[in-house]
């Protein structure tokens, strides 16, 4: 023990006596007592998953989504669990592909189904035991732009919006919680050049993806509601609408949930995948047609196997773990193409197409629609009411200094007790915005209150308090004081009779009248310092004299009872 305290004390030496020599201490903790049946559950975990991470990934049957899958199993150091909507296609798929099954689970997924969503994420947190899910990739997409109208989901929505975003929406919410736990947690979701509208493919092709004010969102999106801006369907611009949401969500879970829970939120473009069963559902001209027009004229063109890679990279490389970004690869449209193209023995400089390679990638740009934070909140909690999604609540990590810790346990109940006598009072406005208009009762316990706290204790213990302050902290600077743009509006002085008869009026009356040339006020002014001191000194011997006081000139005393509304003539202390 002697010989590592020793091991200790120079380590720390040997880091020059800076702060950084303490960093390691961050994430120490108490030693947690684990319980027979958690002490089986991590060692199955540790016979089933090994020191693997655990990825999983919707959509991986065919195209972008197997090809990624090929490439993590490749590896050796990945479980995968593959979310598909057809158990039995998946299983001959890995079967011609030859995979590893002690690496690969397959799982139903149906995302026309929010219920299939909330089943699958109950499944994988039974088959997870206590591993945390490292990567989450949100792949699986349709795309129906052949389609004159919409189709709609098990839940009556719009099936590619479904599909495509909100049902990944909802997978998020579920599993977002539990992939804190993890090491290097990432969330990556397959965007597409046509959800960003800063380039040709996105911005130059009719339909564009566009959710104008979500009023289709805010309306429910419910049948026949097809379109997230609330007009008419167009197959082709409600996937890219779709992809617009998955990128716009990226960025704004990033924001949300980046700092809270320490996970990597990125959207990708892997390049124009030309030949992929994304275009199944085209006409056979266009299947026959488009690739050789993206590969030979665009340049976009870019091959399943090479977009898989693309799409491991961004789940395995360690220089992908920023968050809140776009990756994309040069090797895009055929623009700029030149002598340092030759060089590169042909390759395109740009966004999406095929080349460029492992070391190609680099964050792109989005467009000012991707990045509208307005809109993302409004996404955000449109989706949230659609889905029925909980989000945990985004907690930043709190230091734990010792005396933050007794500072706050003391001062918590003062606090919340100062907090509710300010939040007694809503100047200029009630609940249901109509003017704020103290009653007597409210006004006169704000005065009392003064006389009793501010007067006694504050000429006692609070006189102590104040001056000391003053010592420490001195007197607050005139320019403090100074830079109002406008006076605080006063209260307004005529009160319905309909608030007069509240039961907060119920109580004795209590005012103070006014000179006898100004007309008589149905409350007290408490803005007014004369009256103000006058009422104290009432409030004062009513409290503290038990209402007994000598009346000017005479030696018996009397108790009071106030009248109000009475001219200053008028007003006696009349005995009871």
């Amino acid at each position: 023990m002697k010989r590592a305290s020793s091991l200790l004390l120079l380590a720390l030496a040997a880091a020059g006596g800076s702060a950084d020599a303490f960093k390691f201490m961050s994430n120490l903790q108490v030693p947690k007592i684990l319980s027979e049946g958690e002490k089986v559950e991590i060692a199955k975990t540790e016979d089933r998953f090994g020191d693997k991470k655990l990825v999983v990934i919707t959509g991986c049957s065919s195209g972008l989504g197997r090809q990624t899958v090929k490439n993590l199993l490749a590896t050796d150091k990945y479980h995968v669990i593959g979310a598909v909507r057809d158990v039995d296609k998946m299983e001959a798929v890995a079967e011609i592909d030859g995979w590893n099954m002690d690496n690969f689970h397959i799982m139903e997924c149906e995302l026309n189904s929010f219920a299939s969503v909330h089943k699958f994420c109950d499944e994988l947190k039974e088959y997870q035991l206590a591993k945390p899910v490292d990567r989450l990739i949100c792949n699986a997409g349709v795309y129906q732009p052949s389609l004159p109208y919409a189709k709609w989901s098990v839940d009556g929505h719009e099936q590619t919006m479904q599909i495509n975003y909100l049902s990944h929406f909802l997978m998020i919410s579920r599993l977002l919680d539990g992939m804190k736990e993890a090491p290097d947690p990432r969330v990556t979701m397959v965007g597409s050049v046509t959800g960003n509208d800063n380039t040709v493919g996105g911005g130059g092709v009719y339909p564009i993806a566009d959710l104008k004010q979500l009023d289709g969102f805010k309306a429910g999106f419910n049948n026949p509601v097809a379109m997230a801006d609330g007009y008419g369907f167009i197959g082709a611009k409600a996937y890219k609408d779709s992809k617009l949401s998955l990128m716009m969500m990226s960025n704004f879970l990033h924001s949300k949930f980046n700092r809270s829970h320490g996970i990597t939120f990125s959207s990708i473009y892997p390049g124009c995948i030309a030949e992929t069963p994304l275009f199944r559902e085209k006409r056979a001209w266009f299947r026959k047609y488009f690739p050789i027009f993206m590969k030979y004229i665009t340049g976009g063109y870019v091959g399943v196997e090479e977009a898989g890679q693309r799409l491991f990279q961004v789940a395995h490389d360690p220089r992908c773990s920023k968050s809140g970004v776009y990756w994309s690869w040069n090797g895009g449209p055929r623009e700029g193409r030149g002598a340092a193209a030759l060089e590169k023995s042909g390759q395109i400089s740009g966004g999406g197409g095929a080349g460029g390679g492992w070391d190609s990638i680099y964050i792109n740009d989005q467009s000012d629609k991707v990045n509208n934070l307005e809109l993302c909140v409004n996404l955000f909690q449109t989706s949230t009411e659609i889905t029925g999604a909980q989000w945990p609540e985004a907690k930043t990590f709190t230091s734990p200094c010792p005396t933050l810790k007794v500072i706050g346990a003391v001062s918590t109940n003062m606090i919340a007790r100062e907090e509710l006598k300010r939040m007694a009072d809503r100047p200029g406005f009630n609940e249901d915005g109509t003017p704020v208009k103290l009653t007597k009762r409210k006004k006169a316990a704000l005065v009392a209150d003064k006389v009793i706290v501010q007067g006694v204790l504050g000429n006692t213990v609070g006189r102590v308090g104040k001056v000391a302050g003053r010592l420490l902290l001195g007197r607050i600077p005139d320019t403090a004081k100074q830079g109002s743009f406008q006076d605080e509006k006063p209260l307004e002085d005529d009160v319905s009779d309909a608030s007069m008869s509240t039961a907060d009026d119920n109580a004795p009356e209590m005012g103070v009248a006014t000179k006898a040339d100004e007309p008589i006020k149905k409350f007290i002014d408490v803005v007014d310092d004369a009256e103000k001191t006058l009422l104290e000194g009432e409030i004062f011997d009513q409290i503290f004299a038990n209402g007994n006081k000598a009346p000017d000139g005479e030696g018996s005393s009397m108790e009071r009872e106030w009248k109000v509304g009475e001219p200053e003539e008028e007003r006696k202390l009349s005995t009871v």
